[in-house]
């Protein structure tokens, strides 16, 4: 049966939204941190392009930036909260119901300031007072449009395919050296032996389980005692590690995976490859509704210290920025012959569904 143009191009779309679907919300997040500052500066950066191409002299342009920047600016921050707002509190709407309701709120608001502060619309100025709500109406169609083109390409589908290729990318390089530590103890302590088995055991199910899921904090630091347990079988006395763990709130949650790679990274370029004696610290506290994850480790003076430590957080980099956004980061830095990571990211005690 010969499909209609009408019936083909339906096929068509629903392939397309099969591969890339709308997201089941398409009202901006204004509470998001990387939503904030992509509307912030892209608001900012039209008011001063307007402002370069309307004055007639250079010197009148940073007086006619203030002058839109002081009607753009609240419209913004105010849509921001209304979008965050709405976002949370409206029942499932249809994406088109949505779409309308966000365009209009930058309109509404540019229309009531603008009556509030009638000095923004002189009188002998009448069209201003048309041009500015249409503008803002504008402006609202235009960034709703391009973050939910961005949440498109952030969509599960998408984002699934990213985690696989970065999880492909998680070399579970201890294994080897964890089962030869195995096999020296096996004659001589079966029952300390048979302890490392179980504990690397927990080690692989995480390496193959979903790197994106949400665990409770305590579930990720138990994992990551069990694999230091087993590296100080392989070590000895010459790995310590320094747990300070402060008061955190009892269901926080936190990516699978996330901070094991860190110790990993500083038992391998550090206890192994440094002399004597390898004292990590791993410092947990909760400042607000971020958590901060410090780690310390020696480090080794091979130049080749730097890129190998590189290479994980690339990848734990790469994690956060597909769960947090700008809303976590990380920093590292040499100090004194050790190695630092200070890393922070939302709290969620919330479960995954």
């Amino acid at each position: 049966m010969k499909k209609t143009p009408t019936a083909l191009g339906a096929a068509i779309e629903s392939r397309a939204e099969a591969a890339v679907p709308t997201p089941r919300q398409v009202i901006p997040d204004g509470c998001n941190m990387g939503v904030l500052l992509r509307v912030a500066i892209g608001a900012n950066v039209a008011a001063l392009v307007v402002a370069v191409a309307a004055s007639p002299q250079f010197d009148q342009v940073f007086g006619l930036f203030l002058s839109l920047a002081a009607l753009v600016e609240p419209v913004m921050l105010m849509t921001l909260v209304i979008w965050c707002l709405l976002r949370r509190g409206l029942p499932p709407l249809r994406p088109a119901l949505q779409r309308g309701i966000a365009w209009s709120v930058p309109f509404v608001l540019t229309v009531l300031l603008m009556q509030v502060f009638g000095a923004f619309a002189p009188a002998e100025q009448g069209w201003v007072r048309v041009a500015y709500p249409l503008v803002a109406l504008a402006a609202g169609i235009s960034t709703q449009h391009y973050l939910e083109l961005r949440a498109r390409a952030f969509s599960p589908a998408m984002v699934e395919a990213k985690f696989q290729a970065l999880q492909s990318r998680i070399r579970p390089h201890f294994f080897f050296n964890s089962l030869n530590a195995v096999l020296s103890v096996v004659r001589d302590d079966p029952a300390r032996a048979e302890r490392m088995l179980e504990n690397i055991a927990e080690l692989f199910r995480a390496v193959m389980g979903d790197v994106r899921k949400l665990v409770p904090l305590e579930q990720e630091l138990d994992l990551c005692r069990k694999y230091v347990e087993v590296e100080q079988t392989r070590l000895g006395d010459r790995l310590q590690v320094d747990w300070q763990v402060g008061a955190v709130h009892p269901r926080a949650r936190v990516p699978q995976l996330l901070l094991q790679p860190i110790i990993e990274n500083a038992v391998r370029y550090g206890a192994e490859k440094v002399a004597g004696r390898c004292d990590i610290v791993v410092r947990i506290r909760q400042h607000g509704f971020n958590l901060e994850i410090f780690v310390s480790n020696p480090i080794a003076r091979e130049p080749i210290q730097r890129e190998g430590n590189q290479i994980g957080l690339d990848n734990i980099r790469g994690r956060l920025a597909l769960i947090y956004d700008l809303e976590a980061r990380l920093e590292t830095r040499v100090r004194r012959e050790r190695f630092e990571l200070l890393m922070s990211i939302p709290v969620e005690h919330k479960a995954q569904g």
